[in-house]
């Protein structure tokens, strides 16, 4: 299991920090398919607020989450990064940015998507 800090904008502006518990990589697809593309499709915060609270941990950050979310849902970014936490300063700070890594899965998903469509349209 892989721990994410999430930062979340929502529509209406307000800031969200919240812990998602479940596998958050973005290769193994569970925080892409069911929290990010969701999330990135609405345009309602009280909507957004429920699905956060639905997946995640309001209010926390977690010092053995391996990675950090940025989303802002005005503008419809990700931005994906590793988490690091200090423990001598008691402070979290943001390692690499990795947001290349949840665009290829992006693009994987759009792939399959493209691809499954094909095959239902020109049957064999």
């Amino acid at each position: 299991m892989t721990r994410s800090n999430m930062h979340i904008k929502l529509t209406n502006g307000h800031i969200v920090q919240c812990v998602a518990d479940s596998s958050s990589a973005p290769e193994q697809g569970w925080i892409v398919e069911t929290l990010l593309i969701p999330l990135l499709a609405m345009n309602d915060a009280e909507k957004e607020l429920a699905l956060i609270t639905e997946w995640c941990t309001l209010n926390e950050q977690r010092v053995n989450a391996v990675y950090r979310y940025i989303i802002s849902l005005p503008s419809k970014t990700v931005h994906f990064f590793e988490e690091n936490y200090s423990y001598s300063e008691d402070r979290f700070y943001l390692g690499d940015n990795i947001t290349h890594r949840y665009y290829a899965y992006i693009a994987s998903h759009n792939a399959l998507g493209e691809l499954l469509n094909d095959i239902n349209e020109n049957p064999l």
